[in-house]
């Protein structure tokens, strides 16, 4: 049976990206990456983004992690 060791993330799964809105490198979890928007695009084919809001205070940048 499956069993918690530690809480924390294991430093492989952990990922830095720089936040485009206030210059803040953010620290995530492939955990904390959500499906933002989906949907078409002008010519019908297939849009939309996974990523979170920037953590940092008086920021509320979408951070993009993935775009199709």
């Amino acid at each position: 049976m499956p069993r918690v060791v530690k809480k924390e993330p294991h430093p492989s799964v952990k990922k830095e990206i720089v936040c485009g809105g206030c210059g803040a490198t953010v620290e995530y979890v492939p955990n904390d990456v959500k499906l933002l928007w989906s949907g078409t695009d002008y010519g019908g084919g297939a849009d939309g983004a996974k990523g979170f809001t920037c953590p940092n205070r008086g920021c509320t940048h979408k951070i993009i992690t993935e775009r199709w």
